[in-house]
């Protein structure tokens, strides 16, 4: 992973806003992820998601997206798509080429991919990066 000056910019400025120091950083077209460790994402927050709002006005109203961060792919999808119901979690290898496969309702869908996309986008990318995994994301429908 190369850091350029602006990713600095980015990570220094977050910090500055919360308090916390992200263990890694996603900047996208839809918007900017921050991985922070479990224990420090509420103060990474703030009180009624207060740093949020900061960091959109600071970023030009872009979104952003905090996620815990996780040392093992599974724990890591599951944190960050922890407000969303998990119904099947696989990784299947083959050579050269590894995938995580989800299966979420049917009616979270939308919460899945996120405004423009960039909660899955985020997580293939951050996924791809991070533990070489591809992510397939696929619904079932739940009655």
């Amino acid at each position: 992973m190369e850091i350029t000056g602006e990713d600095l910019k980015l990570i220094a400025l977050f910090e500055s806003i919360t308090g916390v120091m992200p263990s890694d950083m996603i900047k996208l077209e839809e918007g900017i992820v921050f991985l922070v460790d479990g224990h420090s994402i509420g103060k990474a927050i703030g009180k009624k998601g207060i740093n949020i709002q900061r960091l959109r006005q600071s970023f030009n109203n872009r979104q952003i997206l905090l996620a815990k961060d996780a040392a093992e792919p599974e724990e890591f999808l599951k944190a960050f798509f922890n407000n969303i119901e998990i119904l099947s979690f696989e990784i299947r290898e083959a050579p050269g080429q590894k995938v995580a496969f989800l299966t979420i309702p049917d009616s979270q869908r939308g919460i899945a991919i996120g405004k423009g996309g960039l909660r899955v986008k985020a997580a293939k990318a951050i996924m791809k990066r991070r533990f070489n995994t591809d992510v397939s994301l696929k619904t079932r429908r739940t009655e």
